[in-house]
């Protein structure tokens, strides 16, 4: 997102606000719990700019411009009901390597917090 480290922190969690209400076993077949899985843009939740900022605890205009700069650049769409960041944009490959990233990093933190002894509740 152009090297901006709060715009990239408010696409995240736009990101993260549009597919947190999917859990395992909602949709038949698909847990989308795979770092490559998309989750096709009918089951994403838009979130509004407002929730946005109280969610990240940031003034509501910084939260604005930064979401708007995110729609000029392409990152995310505005609807109805609010933002919203298309399955296409998580397909474009610098997005997709980085999440990649990620979550294989969060993969191997679980794992090394297991192995030292933390147990997680399923």
């Amino acid at each position: 997102v152009g090297g901006d480290i709060l715009r990239g922190v408010i696409f995240t969690a736009i990101v993260d606000a549009n597919v947190r209400h999917i859990r395992p076993g909602d949709v038949v077949g698909q847990t989308y719990s795979e770092a490559s899985d998309q989750v096709p843009d009918d089951l994403r939740r838009p979130i509004s700019v407002h929730a946005l900022a109280l969610e990240l605890d940031i003034p509501y205009e910084t939260t604005r411009r930064h979401v708007n700069a995110l729609i000029a650049q392409g990152f995310c769409v505005r609807g109805e009901t609010g933002i919203l960041v298309p399955a296409s944009v998580r397909a474009r490959d610098q997005i997709s390597m980085a999440l990649r990233r990620n979550f294989e990093n969060l993969r191997r933190l679980v794992n090394e917090l297991r192995e030292g002894g933390v147990e997680f509740a399923v």
